[in-house]
């Protein structure tokens, strides 16, 4: 990662950050203008990623928008915490990247890239988004009124995996976001028994570089499942880091929990997905001069 594109990057996170917690600061007590603003960025995410943008910025812009407000719910306190926090990991991931390239040579590799779709015109991708963003409104409203803040990851993973063109897709996603994870879920587990047995930072470090080397391999493969490897690792990094720390709880109930909630979102996404068939697939129908008897 060149310097400048790292500076950017820590710029737009900060500015993004920033925008999510104005939005809870100021709006949290009254939903209705909170919702339409939450409601209108969720619009502009939803867009950018039909136009290829650039999934880390479109994530962070989910996580200040919808994760943010809901913590307000609990206490500003947290909000001040969190983005804080946020900021502070990807300012050190940056740093790090910086630093890993700098002693060990790059050797060039690209991981596998995934399929590229021909992006639509302006016209036919604002429609899209706007179909894809009432389909989570729902959701969103539902977290509001009950305030599901214990399950945020719900509502974070149907905002990113929503951006599947079609139900059929949408379930070979759903499929492969739970085998990545279950991967990754099974090897946190297997890292934390051997913790258990040798608890020590070496040990910790030992089985960090281990495990990123075999998943490393397996990521710049020619293997057509290369990608969902990049998924089993996060995993593995997110389960193990989360039950290392001093308020930890054991990795099998955290990879159950998050498969549980995984599986939830990608229930969801089909489901939305088949009920919006027909305006998702109005473009195509008008191209093969077909037309479709709505449902």
């Amino acid at each position: 990662m060149p310097f400048s594109k790292g500076i950017a990057l820590m710029v737009i996170v900060a500015i993004l950050l920033l925008i999510g917690q104005f939005i809870t600061e100021v709006f949290i007590w009254h939903p209705v203008a909170c919702l339409l603003l939450v409601s209108w960025l969720l619009l502009v995410g939803q867009y950018m990623a039909i136009r290829g943008g650039n999934m880390l910025i479109i994530v962070i812009l989910f996580i200040a928008i919808l994760v943010l407000p809901m913590l307000g719910l609990e206490s500003l306190e947290l909000v001040d915490v969190f983005v804080t926090a946020l900021f502070f990991s990807v300012a050190m991931a940056v740093l790090f990247c910086w630093l890993a390239h700098g002693i060990v040579h790059d050797p060039g590799l690209q991981a596998a890239a995934k399929t590229d779709l021909p992006i639509p015109s302006r016209e036919e991708s604002f429609r899209q988004a706007m179909i894809k963003t009432l389909l989570v409104l729902p959701l969103l409203m539902a977290f509001f009124l009950f305030q599901w803040t214990s399950d945020l990851l719900v509502l974070i993973f149907v905002a990113l995996l929503i951006q599947m063109p079609s139900a059929e897709m949408g379930i070979k996603g759903a499929i492969g976001t739970l085998s990545a994870n279950t991967l990754g879920g099974l090897t946190a587990v297997v890292c934390y028994q051997l913790l258990v047995i040798v608890p020590s930072p070496v040990m910790l470090a030992m089985l960090v570089f281990a495990v990123s080397l075999m998943f490393g391999q397996k990521i710049y493969s020619d293997s057509p499942v290369a990608s969902l490897y990049g998924t089993g690792l996060n995993t593995v990094i997110v389960l193990l880091g989360a039950t290392t720390a001093t308020f930890g709880d054991a990795a099998t109930v955290k990879m159950w929990v998050r498969l549980l909630q995984i599986g939830a979102a990608c229930i969801y996404i089909v489901l939305a997905l088949s009920l919006a068939a027909n305006w998702l697939n109005r473009e195509r129908t008008k191209e093969d001069g077909s037309e479709t008897i709505p449902v």
